[in-house]
């Protein structure tokens, strides 16, 4: 139709107006039709105070505007009553994924590695698991600290082991077990050379002896 920016803006406005009516006060297929003869009425008239809101359109417009909610709003009212009022079966469609989370730092399963986590989610969560740790660890060491406070007679038999070393035994140690694991690498290379060179006089020794 040609319409300018003006005349577009009153049709949707119009449009907006009928549907609501439809939709929030649940106005009747007659009611709704007499809004819209109220809301065109006075177009093409000059007089501006009976001329109503729309007086912008012409009055082949207005037919036109008539014409086009007929065949559209109006021939269809009761399809759109059912839209805007019947209830209906929402569709929720989902994808649903599984998602493998770890096990916790409970045997069998062992702790996390930091470096296949965050370090703030390492920091908030692995740091309680090491201090029980070093808790046990240390309730341990305690035990062993009071078992060994309990035994002054180990303490004084390691005291007197200790003593009767001597710097010569510690220097002949010292030498002695070198010189067996060489000893034990030269017998061990020498039986292996003797039985190589046993099988070298055999192979030639069949070589000389005619067929």
């Amino acid at each position: 139709m040609n319409f300018s920016l003006i005349q577009l803006s009153g049709f949707m406005d119009l449009l907006h107006f009928l549907l609501e009516n439809l939709r929030d006060k649940h106005m009747s297929l007659g009611d709704n039709l007499k809004e819209l003869g109220r809301a065109m009425a006075g177009i093409g008239e000059t007089d501006t105070e009976s001329s109503g809101d729309l007086n912008f359109f012409s009055i082949e417009q207005a037919k036109s505007v008539i014409d086009y909610l007929n065949i559209s709003l109006f021939r269809h009212y009761k399809l759109y009553e059912y839209l805007f009022h019947s209830p209906r079966e929402e569709l929720v469609t989902s994808n649903e994924a599984a998602i493998e989370l770890a096990e916790p730092a409970d045997p069998p399963f062992p702790a996390l590695l930091e470096e296949g986590i965050p370090s703030d989610v390492y920091s908030s969560f692995i740091p309680s698991l090491t201090a029980a740790e070093t808790g046990s660890k240390g309730s341990d060491q305690e035990e062993s600290d009071q078992g060994e406070e309990s035994c002054p007679e180990a303490d004084s038999f390691e005291a007197d082991a200790v003593a009767a070393v001597t710097a010569e035994d510690q220097k002949s140690a010292e030498y002695d077990i070198p010189n067996e694991i060489i000893g034990n690498l030269e017998a061990d290379i020498n039986e292996k050379l003797q039985m190589q060179e046993a099988a070298y006089i055999s192979s030639t020794e069949k070589l000389r002896s005619p067929e």
